[in-house]
């Protein structure tokens, strides 16, 4: 099984806790850790490691992070690598659809780097643009009536 740690900026990963609950419901190898204001990059560190820590059992764990080169991207990145006993991937640009793909992948899969892969893809997947089209004019048939 892989572990998922989200995080990102102010109540971030609060907020997708509570839409990816409100989608998949309750998932224990999900942890969520924000980045409050006021908190340094210290903090967000030891918080990044206890979840990391509570992941013990996890065959990997992939870290699903706001913005690339924001703090809480980088504080994962330098916190996974003082732990290089575990497979930590770091991603970010995270979207509510890699976090419910992740939860539903996570207690199956064995393998973070093709789960990294294809959260990659289903993040970039769901980003669409809708598109007004004109309606054709459909011509209704007589019923006889």
């Amino acid at each position: 099984m892989i572990g998922l740690v989200v995080t990102g900026h102010g109540l971030f990963a609060e907020g997708m806790h509570s839409s990816a609950k409100m989608i998949a419901g309750e998932n224990e190898l999900v942890k969520y850790v924000c980045f409050e204001e006021g908190m340094n990059t210290e903090q967000l560190s030891e918080k990044l490691v206890a979840a990391y820590n509570a992941l013990g059992e996890c065959d990997g764990i992939i870290v699903l992070s706001d913005l690339p080169g924001g703090s809480p991207f980088r504080t994962a990145v330098e916190s996974a690598m003082t732990l290089p006993e575990k497979q930590i991937i770091v991603l970010s640009g995270t979207n509510l659809p890699m976090i419910i793909t992740a939860a539903t992948m996570a207690s199956f899969s064995d393998d973070a780097e093709a789960m990294a892969e294809e959260l990659l893809f289903e993040g970039k997947d769901n980003v669409v643009r809708f598109a007004m089209t004109e309606r054709e004019e459909v011509e209704e048939e007589e019923d006889g009536i």
